[in-house]
């Protein structure tokens, strides 16, 4: 196998979602995630919906804009460059329904300083996990990534026991969004995270410390890295 990964040390970044709005029967709710290593240099970006700005700060590299309050309906999402507002990442249409959330992952890396960036619309189910619970997706973001299995080891308790999600490949040109919704219930607890190459024992990346313990936590666990001389790093994203 083509040594992609090499042997990396990476830290865990764990960004919580702010709301700008309750759930309502006014409103929906997206949050923006910022997956492309471009936005280490060109591609900081600022959301827009309707052509209205609705980020104070620019979206780096892994950063997200927390639940932004959209009215129901057809809406146009733009994501655009900091230093250029006519350079659009992202200009789509989206279909928004009221009182849901959904996710807008901004992903791939640019070709050219005025290009675009792929993106994906993945439904948020924000019902409350079971009791002493969490709930945790997985999505492969790492664009030049074999396909890896992640191990979640929770290290908080007498008798450690894990987790072990399977052959997770890169979520691809034209991804389903739906397909990349479903959340897993997992235990409470503080994890050792580590991603492996599918069907080995061979780590490639491991994070400890990991708190997963938020009393009905909801989170979406990420790779990202691997292009644009971005390391390949583990992530995660809080939506409560």
């Amino acid at each position: 196998m083509k040594k992609i990964f090499g042997i990396l040390a990476g830290a865990m970044v764990l960004a919580s979602c702010g709301k700008e709005n309750e759930f309502s029967n006014d409103f929906a709710s997206v949050v923006v995630l910022n997956a492309s290593p471009n936005a280490t240099g060109t591609a900081a970006m600022h959301v827009y919906v309707d052509t209205l700005i609705k980020t104070g700060s620019a979206l780096g590299y892994r950063a997200n804009s927390g639940y932004l309050g959209v009215l129901p309906g057809t809406r146009l999402i733009e994501t655009r460059s900091v230093t250029n507002a006519t350079i659009k990442y992202v200009n789509r249409s989206i279909e928004f329904a009221n009182r849901t959330a959904s996710t807008l992952v901004v992903y791939d890396t640019l070709a050219t300083a005025t290009g675009t960036l792929r993106s994906v619309v993945i439904p948020d189910d924000l019902s409350l996990p079971a009791a002493n619970t969490v709930k945790a997706r997985f999505l492969h973001l790492a664009q030049n990534a074999p396909a890896v299995d992640i191990t979640l080891v929770r290290t908080n308790v007498v008798t450690p026991d894990s987790v072990t999600l399977t052959n997770r490949t890169y979520i691809g040109n034209s991804p389903n969004g739906a397909a990349l919704a479903p959340f897993a219930a997992i235990p409470l607890g503080t994890y050792t995270i580590r991603v492996k190459a599918a069907g080995t024992q061979t780590v490639v990346l491991q994070t400890t410390g990991v708190a997963l313990n938020a009393v009905n936590g909801i989170y979406t666990l990420y790779a990202a890295g691997t292009a644009a001389g971005a390391p390949l790093t583990a992530n995660a994203l809080r939506h409560n």
